[in-house]
């Protein structure tokens, strides 16, 4: 392992220890490692799995694209994670298609807003956002991401979303007066930006029909230890701690599928009888629950231990 690796999972360190207090076994590895397998046997080697940046020009034969989505539609679980500071690898934003994610296709573009960001750390460059914490995307959903506060989002990589795809939700939205450039083409004016606005996703969800579940978070920094708790300084001088903590551990218990996860322990179905449903009815009236045969075009209903009933025909 590097030491440019080495640095930084120190500078990760109090999450990914988080993470292995809550049970996980941790393995580390690289793109470039001969290794490397997300199969075994014909099945996932690893339940979740982690991307975090590199300095490495790709993720390597054994993480391309066809992989990383047979992981997923093998019911594993993945952290994506991107860094303004570098390169977005061209396999990233092709992974990221597939799920339809799109990146900038300046590979070095960062989201940027000269009125919400942190002061204290970024007064020329204007690429720490501050963004208030999220809300539910919609009203009829969980707010499995509710800490309250403020989140420093440093040199993010913004992402936009298919608008006619029900499986992705962006978890992060960037506010209003931000916007994704590439800072190498800043002495040339800015003629044309990738997006703006809510128009960016900072942090996104993709839950598969599977169940299984992709988060891209677009700055790794936000799970650093120096962002943990860190004071800021808002456009108004104001001095503000971060959430970035608490944000980062519901960020991957909701990837890790700890928490929005509905369980079903039992289902049960029968042939749809129509009036034969009262209480007291004989053996003979009373419907056969879960038989292993029906008839083509036959009524059954589906019951589950939470009471959700399904009429299928």
């Amino acid at each position: 392992m590097s030491n440019h690796c080495i640095v930084r999972i120190t500078a990760w360190w109090h999450w990914l220890t988080c993470n292995s207090a809550r049970g996980y076994s941790l393995t580390f590895d690289t793109p470039k490692s001969t290794t490397l397998s997300l199969f075994k046997h014909g099945l996932i080697a690893y339940e979740h799995l982690l991307i975090l940046p590199s300095r490495s020009k790709g993720l390597g034969p054994n993480l391309t694209p066809n992989l990383l989505v047979d992981y997923a539609n093998g019911n594993g679980n993945i952290m994506l994670a991107l860094s303004g500071e570098g390169a977005t690898p061209s396999s990233v934003s092709s992974l990221l298609l597939e799920f339809d994610i799109s990146l900038p296709a300046e590979r070095n573009s960062v989201v940027v807003d000269h009125f919400s960001y942190d002061k204290s750390s970024a007064g020329e460059k204007h690429d720490v956002l501050l963004v208030a914490a999220p809300k539910p995307f919609r009203a009829d959903t969980e707010d499995y991401f509710a800490v309250g506060g403020t989140l420093a989002v440093p040199r993010a990589v913004g992402q936009t979303l298919g608008n006619a795809n029900p499986l992705l939700a962006p978890i992060l939205r960037a506010p209003a007066t931000a916007y994704s450039y590439n800072p190498k083409e800043e002495a040339d004016g800015l003629e044309d930006i990738f997006a703006a606005g809510s128009q960016l996703s900072l942090v996104t969800a993709f839950q598969a029909r599977n169940s299984a579940r992709l988060t891209v978070l677009g700055s790794v920094e936000m799970l650093e230890d120096k962002w943990f708790g860190a004071k800021v300084q808002d456009n108004a001088g104001k001095d503000v701690t971060t959430s970035n903590k608490a944000f980062a551990e519901k960020l991957s218990q909701w990837t890790f599928q700890e928490i929005g996860v509905l369980k079903v322990g039992r289902i049960q179905h029968h042939l749809n009888e129509g009036a034969a449903t009262g209480k007291n009815l004989s053996v003979s009236e009373t419907p056969e629950t879960n038989p292993t045969i029906y008839r083509v075009k036959n009524d059954v209903v589906c019951q589950d231990d939470h009471g959700f009933t399904k009429l299928l025909g």
